[in-house]
């Protein structure tokens, strides 16, 4: 309940009622997001981020997974999909743990509707 009349006060604040960039407006954990990196985008360095990949293409498909010599766990999920949601981060975390010796691809079905009906998703 706490949290929802934070938002709510905060949705109604205009620009120039906000307070200035790195100020809380609100204890708790309504902290304000942290600054962003100098060069305007973080990205993470850890060995799950380098084990695991978004499929672009049907050509990046067969090049990253079919004819990939390491053993590779295709996750074909959806943004909408609630039982995606919770099971992506578990096989991130397990790809992980493999330090490289399995990679993950992503395949959203949304966006590579051909590559589920190929393979009988």
């Amino acid at each position: 309940m706490a949290q929802r009349l934070a938002l709510r006060q905060l949705l109604s604040l205009t620009p120039r009622m906000l307070p200035p960039q790195g100020q809380r407006t609100f204890p708790g954990p309504l902290a304000p997001p942290a600054p962003p990196a100098p060069h305007g985008r973080a990205f993470g360095t850890t060995a799950g981020c380098r084990s695991t990949f978004n499929v672009q293409d049907g050509s990046d498909f067969q090049d990253r997974v079919v004819n990939n010599p390491k053993p590779v766990v295709v996750d074909f999920h959806a943004q909408w999909c609630g039982p995606c949601k919770i099971l992506g981060p578990r096989l991130e975390k397990m790809v992980a743990k493999q330090e490289g010796k399995v990679l993950m691809a992503k395949v959203d079905i949304d966006d590579h509707t051909d590559l589920a009906i190929e393979y009988e998703v």
